[in-house]
């Protein structure tokens, strides 16, 4: 009965427009009052503290400084210049740069909003030029840019670790063949779109020394990946510890290297990147919060209880985590979303054996999709602002590409091995 009343609260809170902090603060207090529970109020603010003090939360807004760091110097410029070499000559080639790019920025930033924009306010314009609708274009841009929450560094795979106690190197081992499996197929319709419309039939021709030459110049960007994977993967850091080391190897390319970041910049981007900062900090506060009065009241037992009763097995159970999710991803940000089904979703996960590492990408790769669907999608909207054309609009040019993002987030998840395949590889 409470259970479905703090759902009821919780949906009811984000219809009516209330902010999502105070959603999810009154759907933990009402229940306590309503049901006349006798939990001391106060424990909701000593849980609030609590929740955002430990130290590995450190990585969020490093990640977040390191990521804004690299986005507004010219390394988008300089990646799309290396995808446009890599991918130009094939057909739909110029749809196939926008996810390429989006792939590797991503392996950057792990914010797909700083992706879609990047890559968004150079390749609209360029794509529609080429022939393409405007409006496909701007929905390739928002469901490419999502790959990068897939592809490590990811910021909700960092929240879904510390959350479930989870190791955050086997997460982003995880999230390696599906950030690339879900850019395969957003290719795919960038070829089916460009070979049938005849918009863009290909043809370009890349020289291997154009090809050596957008690689040089774009290398010192593409190591930063491997600086923050490797030292994680090998044990030489923390992933607190790599997101320091981002934020110093990022503020070296861009000022050192490239130079196209001067240090009078760096106070305004570090006030932008805390601010957002405080924002996804102030989230995990109250979902913390809730999630305290959920398991005081056994909720994740009662869930478990009636998955169990009502799921012939795994892939049942793997079916309603889907559905749920992708629900919730059309009125929640990926981080409050992992937040609050990480702790009901991870004991009956385990109650099926399904692996806490594979559940966690598969979150992931939902809250993904809900990043690119109305009516709350972000990076629909990112996208939406570059090209003056309407959410809905877009959204109704992008069916193909729903449709491979489904078959994408179906095969994660009902084939583990693109899932676990890195992970057991470096166990």
């Amino acid at each position: 009965m409470i259970l479905l009343f703090v759902v009821a609260v919780f949906l009811t809170s984000v219809f009516l427009g209330i902010p999502l902090v105070w959603a999810i603060l009154i759907t933990a207090v009402l229940p306590i009052i309503v049901f006349d529970l006798g939990y001391p109020l106060q424990a909701l603010f000593l849980n609030f503290i609590g929740g955002v003090e430990p130290n590995h939360f450190l990585a969020i807004p490093l990640f977040i400084v390191a990521g804004e760091m690299m986005s507004r110097g010219g390394v988008g410029l300089r990646i799309i210049g290396f995808a446009r070499a890599a991918f130009g000559f094939m057909a739909g080639g110029l749809g196939m740069v926008v996810v390429g790019a989006s792939m590797i920025f991503g392996g950057i930033s792990g914010s797909a909003i700083a992706d879609s924009a990047a890559i968004g306010s150079v390749m609209i314009k360029n794509m529609s030029r080429e022939g393409y609708n405007t409006a496909f274009a701007a929905g390739l841009v928002a469901a490419a840019g999502t790959i990068g929450i897939i592809i490590p560094p990811s910021i909700p795979m960092l929240i879904y670790g510390f959350v479930g106690n989870v190791s955050v190197a086997d997460l982003f081992l995880g999230g390696m063949v599906p950030g690339i499996l879900f850019g395969a197929l957003f290719m795919a319709v960038c070829y089916y779109v460009g070979k049938t419309t005849k918009c863009d039939p290909g043809g370009r021709t890349t020289t291997l020394k154009e090809l050596t030459t957008s690689f040089i110049g774009t290398a010192p960007a593409l190591f930063m990946p491997v600086v923050i994977l490797g030292g994680i993967f090998t044990g030489w850091v923390t992933p607190t510890e790599a997101a320091a080391l981002a934020v110093v190897y990022g503020l070296i390319v861009t000022t050192v290297v490239y130079r196209d970041f001067k240090l009078r910049d760096l106070p305004r981007l570090l006030i932008d990147s805390f601010v957002t900062s405080a924002v996804v900090m102030v989230v995990i506060g109250a979902t913390t919060v809730l999630g305290w009065l959920i398991t005081l009241e056994q909720m994740p037992q009662i869930l478990v209880g009636f998955v169990q009763e009502n799921s012939s097995g795994p892939w049942m159970f793997l079916l309603l985590v889907n559905i749920v999710l992708l629900v919730l991803g059309l009125v929640l940000d990926p981080v409050p979303a992992i937040l609050l089904t990480a702790p009901l979703f991870l004991p009956t996960a385990q109650a099926f054996g399904v692996d806490p590492v594979h559940l966690g990408v598969i979150m992931t790769c939902n809250v993904a999709v809900g990043l690119f669907t109305p009516p709350v999608g972000a990076t629909l909207y990112v996208a939406s602002r570059i090209s003056g054309v309407g959410v809905l609009t877009i959204a109704r040019n992008m069916a193909p590409l729903y449709l491979a993002a489904i078959a994408a987030l179906l095969a994660v998840t009902y084939f583990p091995i693109f899932t676990m395949g890195m992970v057991h590889l470096f166990r």
